[in-house]
């Protein structure tokens, strides 16, 4: 993946979770549907990223190193030298042992990172259904649900007593 590419894939993640919610957890009665979406992604990227980083995905590269604009050498240099599969390489040197530390705080950021769009989509697509306050901005652009008798709106008064 690379760092710079995990985390927009995460922030993109993050902003259409709420989205994906409303369309996949609260219509079919999945409610801890962005508990689990969350907990996946979150946990995926972190647990690929770092066996990247760690080397263990080594044998992949020399595949990869098949296309005529690609020179990976390790999984420390797939991540710090984000989106050479597409041939942009920014050549940082990664063998240096101060990005050790940087590449930690990376790691550590992936949750953030999504939670930060998330709350960010709850703003947009709404959270819960049941709470009028909490549909978001979106919901400022759908048209109101018709009643089945469109011409009973309230219901009239009787008089009498």
């Amino acid at each position: 993946m690379g760092f710079a590419s995990s985390l927009i894939i995460l922030s993109v993640l993050g902003l259409f979770s709420h989205y994906f919610y409303r369309r996949f957890g609260i219509a079919k009665g999945k409610l801890a549907w962005i508990f689990y979406f969350t907990l996946f992604v979150n946990l995926g990227f972190l647990i690929l990223d770092i066996l990247i980083y760690m080397g263990i995905f080594n044998f992949l590269f020399p595949i990869f190193n098949n296309l005529p604009w690609v020179f990976i050498e390790n999984g420390r240099d797939f991540m710090w030298n984000s989106f050479q599969l597409i041939g942009i390489n920014w050549s940082i040197s990664y063998n240096s042992a101060t990005l050790n530390p940087i590449a930690i705080l990376l790691f550590i950021s992936y949750p953030i990172w999504f939670m930060f769009f998330k709350d960010f989509s709850r703003k947009i697509f709404g959270g819960n259904e049941k709470r009028p306050y909490t549909k978001g901005i979106s919901f400022l652009f759908t048209l109101p649900k018709k009643t089945k008798n469109e011409t009973d709106f309230t219901k009239k008064p009787e008089l009498g007593d």
